[in-house]
């Protein structure tokens, strides 16, 4: 016969090498092909562990300032992003911010982008059609202020591209 399945805990750590290594390779080749490479920082590699219970639902620990694509990797995953979404997702959050969770443009329209994934302000913002704002309806912040957070950031892009994809986002291309 083969080996023996490995138990959950074995499979837990398999999967995570398997993944911090696919984010490693995805990184390393956004960070090069991306506009601009030559500023681009050299990519270093920070294992973050995510505790994935045997039900659907999945927790991680992160601290509050993200600044790894390994990071933003676990999170996406975490808050429910397709695993086939995940490399647009790094693309976006390597050219949009360098995958760092303190990232603000304030000359981008309707109030500046914001974080990781540069959520445009027009998500947050009373509109006539969301007289409190679209992810304030959605019950994901309160201000744009709490986009900040990389949880409620990677919420925010989660619920934007269930909505509309990645069209909101042209460096998704």
């Amino acid at each position: 016969m083969g080996k023996p399945l490995p138990n959950g805990k074995a499979r837990l750590m398999i999967m995570h090498r398997l993944l911090t290594g696919l984010v490693s390779l995805i990184t390393g080749v956004l960070v090069v092909f991306s506009p601009g490479n030559a500023q681009a920082p050299t990519p270093t590699t920070q294992v973050v562990v995510a505790v994935i219970p045997s039900t659907t639902t999945t927790s991680t620990t992160l601290p509050a300032l993200v600044t790894t694509c390994a990071q933003v990797a676990t999170l996406a995953l975490a808050e429910g992003l397709p695993p086939s979404e995940l490399e647009t997702a790094l693309r976006v959050a390597v050219r949009e911010s360098r995958c760092t969770s303190d990232a603000f443009n304030a000359s981008d329209p309707n109030g500046g982008s914001y974080s990781i994934y540069q959520i445009n302000g027009f998500w947050c913002r009373p509109s006539k059609y969301w007289p409190t704002g679209w992810l304030q309806a959605k019950g994901i912040v309160e201000t744009c202020d709490d986009l900040f957070d990389p949880t409620t950031n990677t919420r925010a892009m989660v619920a934007i591209w269930h909505n509309s994809g990645w069209l909101p986002w042209t460096t998704a291309k």
